[in-house]
């Protein structure tokens, strides 16, 4: 990929982390200015369910951020566009569609395979230790 399309990039993922960064500023804010005391328990718990709602949401987007920096650094070290597993360069037009993407398709392909299989077996343990129960 050349320097242009990495550096758009890479711009790209800066602002969309200061988008993140202000989203969950905000979220902090509205957290903290609402005042807890409700008269009514029903209102106390839509409050509360609302609170969590926002809370997991953030904690998702931290977890993105985080899959932001870390493009980042890799771009800023050379290292974008190179799979963790293999080595190999990961096609642009991977890069383009997800540009956190660390793996080529063939490795992430690989890896799915291997978590399903691991997903079926756990299910299959699951079930066979509820069966003798």
């Amino acid at each position: 990929m050349n320097k242009n399309k990495i550096t758009c990039i890479r711009n790209f993922l800066v602002k969309r982390m200061n988008e993140l960064l202000e989203s969950t500023d905000n979220t902090i804010k509205k957290l903290k200015v609402t005042d807890d005391r409700f008269a009514d328990p029903f209102d106390q718990a839509a409050f509360e369910a609302s609170k969590n709602v926002d809370l997991n949401c953030r904690i998702k987007d931290w977890n993105l951020l985080l899959d932001i920096k870390e493009t980042i650094l890799r771009i800023d070290h050379g290292l974008f566009g190179i799979c963790d597993h293999c080595g190999r360069q990961i096609s642009q037009k991977r890069l383009r569609v997800e540009p956190m993407s660390k793996l080529c398709i063939e490795c992430q392909g690989k890896m799915e395979i291997r978590q399903n299989a691991t997903r079926r077996r756990n299910k299959v343990t699951g079930r066979a230790l509820f069966n003798h129960v």
